[in-house]
């Protein structure tokens, strides 16, 4: 009897023990793909801004490149925006609106998106928003210009363009000049070009010819010559650059009572014979807004 009741006893014990280790398995799982609890960081929210600039380009098939302030800047094309900016020419004036967004790990770097074109116009526009096609400016959008090429005298077209430094010029179909920056470059090679700067009319011509001087001589010995390319030029230094052919220019013209300054850019190569009357013919068109 008493082993009897030990053998009972014993039996108990072994199913309070398999009692305990039974499987939760009649126990819900947690779904790995539901919220746990986990608090997820909030993501920085994009800013949205206005801004003005010169559209030059694409850079690719989803970024474009404007120059704000005389600095080439990246867009990326928000949705819709590749159609939008299909219909714009380069180096058109936008006011456009765009999308600021943080970059995780890079507090210093955002990237800027492309989501709305405010407007759009050839050429920058001048103090009364006038467009440069504007009959009002006193200037045909588009006439006739006098050159000499290869020793022949030729009646070329040439389209009127405003610069956001306050003056316009006629510019041929074979250059691009940019608005913002006052840069006139050839389409085939933008080596090729011109970089139109301005000086207060108050600024001595001596120091205009130091300051040449100083840019020139790192390519050799700067020559001052006589021109008439440019009409009624206070100064033209020159210089080439013997290691590579390449010729470069400092020019002073007195414009209304301010001094143009035109650093002109001459590669050695074929286009030199095209650029250079066709560059000078530009210049000579510069008047001020009124």
């Amino acid at each position: 009897m008493k082993i009897r009741f030990q053998m009972i006893w014993m039996l108990l014990l072994v199913c309070t023990i398999a009692g305990c280790g039974q499987s939760t398995e009649g126990e819900p799982v947690p779904d790995p793909g539901v919220d746990q609890g986990v608090v997820e960081p909030n993501e920085p929210e994009a800013v949205i801004k206005e801004a003005r600039g010169t559209l030059t380009g694409l850079a690719d098939p989803h970024t474009a490149e404007i120059v704000i302030d005389g600095e080439p800047t990246a867009f990326q094309l928000g949705e819709g925006m590749q159609d939008a900016i299909a219909e714009v020419e380069e180096n058109s004036v936008l006011e456009f609106r765009y999308e600021e967004r943080p970059i995780e790990g890079q507090d210093s770097l955002k990237q800027l998106v492309l989501i709305e074109i405010i407007s759009s116009a050839q050429g920058s526009e001048g103090p009364e928003g006038i467009d440069s096609e504007s009959p009002e400016d006193g200037r045909p959008a588009v006439t006739e210009i006098e050159l000499q090429l290869e020793g022949t005298t030729e009646q070329k077209e040439a389209e009127l363009v405003k610069a956001a430094a306050g003056y316009s010029l006629y510019v041929f179909d074979i250059f691009s000049f940019n608005p913002e920056t006052g840069v006139l470059s050839m389409d085939v090679d933008p080596g090729y070009e011109v970089k139109i700067t301005q000086e207060n009319g108050d600024t001595e011509l001596a120091q205009l010819k130091e300051e040449g001087m100083t840019r020139l001589s790192k390519y050799g010995t700067v020559e001052e010559q006589d021109s008439d390319s440019i009409d009624k030029a206070s100064l033209f230094l020159k210089v080439r650059e013997e290691a590579t052919g390449n010729s470069y220019e400092y020019i002073v013209k007195d414009v209304e009572g301010t001094w143009f300054i035109y650093e002109v850019s001459i590669p050695q190569g074929e286009p030199t014979e095209g650029f250079k009357p066709h560059a000078y013919a530009s210049l000579n068109t510069i008047e001020l807004d009124r």
